[in-house]
């Protein structure tokens, strides 16, 4: 049974082929329901156009790939470009509000969304410190892909920049653990960072006071 729209597919393919960069998604998966379910769901996705391809690896079973990239959990997923980590990371199923951040992050990997201005480029390049950021969402929140798609374009303009969308019903322990109880809760490097809706601009300067 396939889990995208003929219509979004339609339109999808019309993005995508446009694509001339090498863009790969590589998951990271489990034995669970879930797990399968977003297998079937990045297939269909690379099916789309023959500009993006897929490959698939059992959770645990390639330790050096998993702290590449900055993966912690199975269920999850990373965007590659040229063959070089581009720090943006999925756990769970990016559907409902964050289909468009995935997406979007596609997009922009390939130079076709919306560019920064050379200012904010520069104030992100600036970042010294490694930070890995990660974003409880849920896929209902009608806030959360603005704060994902923000800080995701900050991913891209540094490489000691990692930025981590995480579904908080595909974790509910670890959420429960952080104590998760509004989202977007945002922590980077395991403090918690912000809570709720936030511009770019708040974003960046917490990144650039973490």
């Amino acid at each position: 049974m396939a889990l995208l729209d003929e219509n979004i597919v339609k339109q999808l393919k019309g993005f995508f082929d446009k694509i001339t960069e090498d863009i790969k998604i590589i998951s990271f998966l489990g034995e669970n329901d879930k797990s399968k379910e977003l297998d079937s769901f990045l297939n269909e996705v690379a099916d789309i156009s023959d500009s993006l391809k897929y490959e698939s690896y059992m959770f645990g079973s390639n330790n050096e790939l998993e702290e590449l990239y900055g993966i912690k959990r199975e269920t999850a997923f990373t965007l590659v470009k040229n063959n070089e980590k581009t720090g943006i990371n999925f756990f769970g199923i990016p559907g409902g509000h964050e289909f468009n951040s995935f997406v979007l992050a596609i997009l922009n990997l390939a130079g076709l969304g919306k560019k920064l201005d050379t200012d904010k480029a520069d104030e992100i390049k600036g970042i010294s410190k490694p930070l890995d950021i990660e974003v409880f969402v849920s896929l209902s929140c009608t806030h959360c892909p603005d704060v994902v798609q923000a800080l995701d374009s900050i991913a891209l303009y540094n490489d000691n920049i990692t930025v981590s969308m995480i579904d908080s019903g595909i974790y509910p322990e670890e959420a429960k653990l952080k104590d998760i109880q509004a989202v977007p809760t945002v922590f980077i490097n395991n403090k918690l960072a912000s809570i709720g809706a936030k511009t770019f601009d708040e974003l960046l300067e917490i990144a650039k006071n973490s």
